[in-house]
C-alpha cells in the first residue's frame, strides 16, 4: 500500500518526510492549525511546556519580538520557520505539548499537501506548490516589470493604509502627492499583484522592507476594521523595535481617535489653522530631498542676473561685463557720478577719528589722561 494512502501518522511515515519542510504546507492547512493552536491553553504539557502557539515556539527556537500581539501567531512562525523546520520534527513537538487532537484533525490535509507536492515535482516541468524566495518578493505590479528586465524592485515614498469607506478621502491624498508633489505611494488595491499568496504577510513585508513611511487616514470606520488595526499595531511595534518613525496618522473627518495613535501628531485636513499647512508638511515629511530640490530650482529661478554696462562712443557701442576690470582716465574719472552710500556719509559727516589710548602705569608715571586726537 502507497504510505500517501494511510491515514495515520505514525512515526514510520515520518521518516520519509524528513526532507519536506513545512513549507509545502497549503493554506487550508495552514488555516486549521491557526485556528487551534492560535488560542491560549492554561494547563500546561507533561514536560510543562504550553500547549499553544507558545510552546511551538520554545521548541522551534523562536522568539515573537518584544511589543508585537499579532492576532495569526501560527502564521507568524510560519512566515520565519517554515524554511528550517521538516514536517516529521513540526508533528514532533505538536505531540511533546500533548496536542495530539491537532495531529489527528490535521493528518489528512499534512497527507494530501505532501501528495500535491510529490506529483508535482514528478512532471517534466513543475511548478513549485509554494513560491521562491525571489517569488516571494514580487508583491507589487512594478516588480513584475523589475523582475523581467533584472532591475531592483521598487521603492516608495509610502505606503497608504485606508477603510474601503475613506476612498475619496484615499483618492485627494493620491492625486495631491503623486500628481502634485511627484511622490510615489503604494497602494494595496491598486498596486498589490494579483495571486500573492498570504496578503496581510506580504503586506507587512512590503511597508517593511520598501516603504519609508505609513499613511493612515484615521476614522472610526478604520478603528473597527480588525484588519487594519492588525497592520498598525505591527508597523508601530516594528517602529518602536527600530526606534525609527514610521506611522504618519491623517484626519479627514471628525472620528474617535484609537489609542495607540493618541502619542503621535497628527495631520489635520477638517481643520483650518492659519499657522499649518497640512499638505506641505505631509510632503516636507514624506521626501526632504525633494523638498531641498524644489528650493533649489526656486532660487535658480530668482537668481541675480548682473548687469551689463553699455559704453557709448561716437563711432562704437560696446558692451562690458560687470565682472571686467575697466581701465579708465583720471579725467574719466572724474566724468563718473560718485556712489554715495552709508559709508561715505558717515566720514564725510563726522570726519576720520583716531582714539590714542595711553596705558594706566604709563600715565601715572607721566601724569598724562587719554587723548584724542584728530587726523
Amino acid at each position: 500500500m502507497d504510505s500517501m494512502s494511510c491515514s495515520t501518522l505514525s512515526d514510520e511515515h515520518l521518516q520519509d518526510f524528513t526532507d519536506l519542510t513545512i513549507s509545502i504546507l497549503r493554506l487550508p492547512t495552514r488555516e486549521r492549525l491557526s485556528c487551534m493552536l492560535n488560542a491560549k491553553k492554561v494547563i500546561p504539557s507533561p514536560e510543562n511546556i504550553p500547549r499553544d502557539w507558545r510552546g511551538l515556539c520554545t521548541l522551534l527556537n523562536y522568539t515573537i519580538p518584544s511589543g508585537c500581539d499579532p492576532t495569526d501567531p501560527i502564521g507568524k512562525i510560519f512566515k520565519f520557520c517554515e524554511a528550517k523546520t521538516t514536517i516529521a520534527h513540526f508533528i514532533q513537538c505538536l505531540k511533546r505539548i500533548d496536542r495530539y487532537d491537532v495531529v489527528e484533525e490535521t493528518e489528512e490535509l499534512i497527507i494530501s499537501d505532501i501528495k500535491y507536492f510529490k506529483e508535482r515535482s514528478s512532471l517534466a516541468n513543475p511548478t513549485p506548490a509554494v513560491p521562491n524566495d525571489f517569488d516571494i518578493n514580487v508583491i507589487t505590479l512594478d516588480d513584475i516589470n523589475a523582475s523581467n528586465y533584472g532591475l531592483p524592485f521598487s521603492r516608495y515614498d509610502a505606503f497608504l493604509l485606508y477603510d474601503k469607506a475613506d476612498i475619496q478621502s484615499a483618492a485627494a491624498v493620491v492625486e495631491k502627492l503623486e500628481t502634485d508633489y511627484k511622490l510615489k505611494l503604494c497602494l494595496k488595491d491598486r498596486d498589490l499583484r494579483p495571486g500573492v499568496m498570504f496578503e496581510y504577510q506580504s503586506i507587512i513585508k512590503l511597508i517593511s522592507d520598501r516603504c519609508n513611511w505609513l499613511i493612515i487616514i484615521v476614522s472610526n470606520d478604520f478603528s473597527n476594521s480588525p484588519w487594519n488595526r492588525f497592520i498598525m499595531n505591527y508597523i508601530q511595534s516594528l517602529a518602536i523595535e527600530q526606534r525609527l518613525p514610521k506611522i504618519i496618522p491623517c484626519v479627514f473627518g471628525d472620528c474617535v481617535l484609537p489609542q495607540e495613535l493618541k502619542c503621535y501628531v497628527h495631520l489635520f485636513f477638517n481643520k483650518h489653522n492659519p499657522f499649518c499647512d497640512p499638505w506641505n508638511k505631509l510632503r516636507i515629511t514624506l521626501s526632504p530631498n525633494k523638498n531641498l530640490a524644489l528650493t533649489n530650482s526656486m532660487e535658480a529661478n530668482i537668481s541675480y542676473q548682473k548687469p551689463k554696462i553699455e559704453e557709448h562712443t561716437n563711432t562704437i557701442t560696446k558692451t562690458v561685463d560687470i565682472n571686467e576690470v575697466v581701465k579708465i582716465s583720471n579725467e574719466e574719472h572724474n566724468l563718473v557720478p560718485k556712489t554715495k552710500n552709508v559709508f561715505d556719509r558717515l566720514v564725510k559727516t563726522v570726519g576720520n577719528i583716531s582714539i590714542k589710548v595711553v596705558p594706566q602705569k604709563w600715565s601715572n608715571k607721566n601724569k598724562k589722561k587719554v587723548k584724542c586726537s584728530s587726523l
